[in-house]
């Protein structure tokens, strides 16, 4: 299963000043830094800025959602299995209950599972045989493809799992890269950048966003 949400609508193109190498601006501390002494830097716009970040909370959202999903198919065949392994469990007190002789795998299993359940069903198998001549034989409830089948799902279910949650990363960077290469230079003549304040996007730089808007 390939781990991945289709980044479209997911990525605008973000408009960006360039500002010449030198050009001192204000930090998000408000303090006068020089930007860039070696190259221009392109620097979104604010509006730019914001839907960066939306775009960026939105898609980590539907990641963030693939992965939840792909955990929750995990949990739920793991309830399914307990589920069943009681029903199995019950089934064979049940048959001890009654005098009934099981295999001794499901034995093992009713004392895994509730060891205190397996010791009544015993006593009480025991005074079930005195008034029987001969036990039924009985199938073991636990069936070894059965078993196999189920080890071999979860394993699966799983490896999937695993690949959600470290797929993630690879493909939030990915979309980090594609927001990059969307960034277009417009027209900064007449732009007083000495009032700027600016804020690091994870490999690119915004005009300063207030996030508690």
């Amino acid at each position: 299963m390939g781990f991945s949400v289709d980044t479209t609508g997911y990525v605008h193109t973000y408009e960006a000043y360039r500002v010449p190498k030198g050009t001192t601006v204000k930090n998000a501390a408000g303090e006068d830094v020089i930007l860039s002494k070696d190259e221009d830097t392109l620097v979104l716009t604010e509006a730019a800025s914001r839907q960066l970040v939306k775009d960026r909370r939105d898609y980590g959202s539907a990641l963030q959602a693939k992965a939840e999903i792909a955990a929750q198919k995990t949990q739920e065949e793991a309830a399914k299995k307990h589920a069943q392994d009681q029903a199995k469990a019950m089934s064979v007190f049940r048959s001890l209950s009654n005098g009934d002789e099981v295999p001794s795998t499901d034995e093992s299993k009713l004392m895994e599972y509730d060891q205190k359940l397996y010791q009544a069903a015993k006593a009480a198998q025991a005074m079930a045989q005195m008034a029987k001549k001969q036990a039924e034989k009985k199938a073991s409830e636990w069936d070894d493809k059965e078993e196999q089948e189920y080890e071999e799902k979860m394993k699966k279910l799983c490896d999937d799992s695993n690949e959600a949650a470290w797929g993630m990363k690879t493909e939030f960077d990915k979309f980090s890269a594609e927001q990059k290469s969307n960034i277009v230079e417009v027209d900064s003549s007449g732009v007083d950048f000495s009032n700027f304040k600016t804020i690091g996007l994870g490999g690119v730089t915004g005009a300063y966003i207030d996030l508690s808007l």
